[in-house]
């Protein structure tokens, strides 16, 4: 050990440091921590991934029912009991029961069912309308 004197008359001793230890465990924990993190990283991106194509889809066959909706609203002939019209991005079938219209959508091999509440107007509707 080495002394050295300070100028205001303390001493301070100086070990020297014999450590003899490797810095494998430190490189091993230092990966793992770093790993992790990683793994953390991408399940975090791939959920966001998920839960953004569903979103689209759901928000596609709630579209494409509002659009089915609007159009039997404005023509004019009754709607069959069943039935089914072609999207672009997938197929609404529908079953028409007295005040209900259940659609199904199909997108990319998932299914979407709505129930939405329809009453036809009746001719006597329309010339109050006028």
């Amino acid at each position: 050990m080495k002394k050295n004197i300070l100028p205001n008359g303390k001493s301070v001793v100086k070990a020297k440091n014999n450590y003899k230890g490797g810095i494998l465990l430190t490189t091993i924990l230092f990966l793992f921590l770093f790993s992790s993190l990683f793994t953390l990283v991408l399940e975090e991106f791939k959920l966001t991934q998920q839960f953004t194509q569903k979103s689209k889809e759901y928000y596609i066959a709630k579209t494409m029912v509002s659009i089915f909706i609007s159009e039997i609203k404005q023509s004019k002939k009754m709607i069959d009991k069943e039935g089914y019209q072609d999207f672009s991005s997938g197929r609404l079938t529908y079953e028409y029961d007295q005040k209900t219209i259940i659609c199904t959508i199909f997108i990319n091999q998932k299914s979407y069912t709505f129930h939405e509440f329809y009453q036809p107007k009746q001719e006597s509707d329309e010339l109050k309308d006028k």
